[in-house]
């Protein structure tokens, strides 16, 4: 079982690292029918918390090995009625473009193992409704700590003001708090397979 007090005390220093290294420990811990189940689960709650219908819908696809949430079953069940984008990295430019494919379009891994549609075409990222948002552990004031490359927040200082930022987390806020950068950008909300947390939106 994971102290609370040492998560507080963790985050009361600032030390974003300790705070990763905990929660992917407890993310570790996970078997692949645990990471499943809750994805199905993450994916059943958004559904029925947000009309995402006509949406355009931005989706980070899961790194096999790092137990993240599997947006598959989103992609499924949303395809047909919303219009999808992802992340592609661009080696020329050393930045991440905004993309969007076609419903059924396979995916291939590139860089980071990140898994990319094969096809697409060159998007916005003030196309951009709604973004789902991978984390390692979260806030009551929507702040994430993610792997500490930035990418994310790199992102999203890009979307229009209007994009609503969900976070997608297996296990619930536990009063972690988070020690905010400058460069951070919070969520509007989260959903965890037992709860949606709306931040200030």
């Amino acid at each position: 079982m994971l102290n609370k007090n040492h998560l507080l005390a963790a985050t009361s220093n600032g030390n974003k690292n300790q705070l990763r290294k905990v929660y992917l420990q407890k993310r570790n811990t996970l078997n692949e029918n645990d990471v499943q189940s809750f994805s199905k689960i993450i994916c059943q709650e958004l559904i029925h918390n947000f009309n995402l219908n006509n949406l355009n819908v931005h989706l980070f696809y899961p790194i096999k090995n790092k137990k993240e949430v599997d947006t598959w079953p989103i992609d499924k069940a949303i395809s047909r009625t919303c219009r999808l984008f992802t992340s592609v990295y661009n080696d020329g430019l050393k930045e991440w473009e905004c993309v969007s494919f076609e419903r059924n379009t396979p995916f291939k891994e590139k860089k980071y193992h990140v898994p990319v549609p094969e096809f697409y075409k060159s998007s916005k990222w003030s196309d951009i409704d709604l973004i789902l948002i991978p984390l390692i552990c979260f806030d009551l004031d929507g702040n994430r700590v993610g792997y500490g490359k930035g990418i994310y927040d790199s992102i999203c200082t890009q979307l229009k003001k209007s994009t609503i930022k969900v976070g997608l987390s297996f296990f619930d806020h536990n009063d972690v708090l988070i020690d905010k950068e400058k460069h951070d950008i919070a969520l509007d909300f989260c959903q965890t397979p037992s709860k949606l947390y709306q931040f200030n939106f």
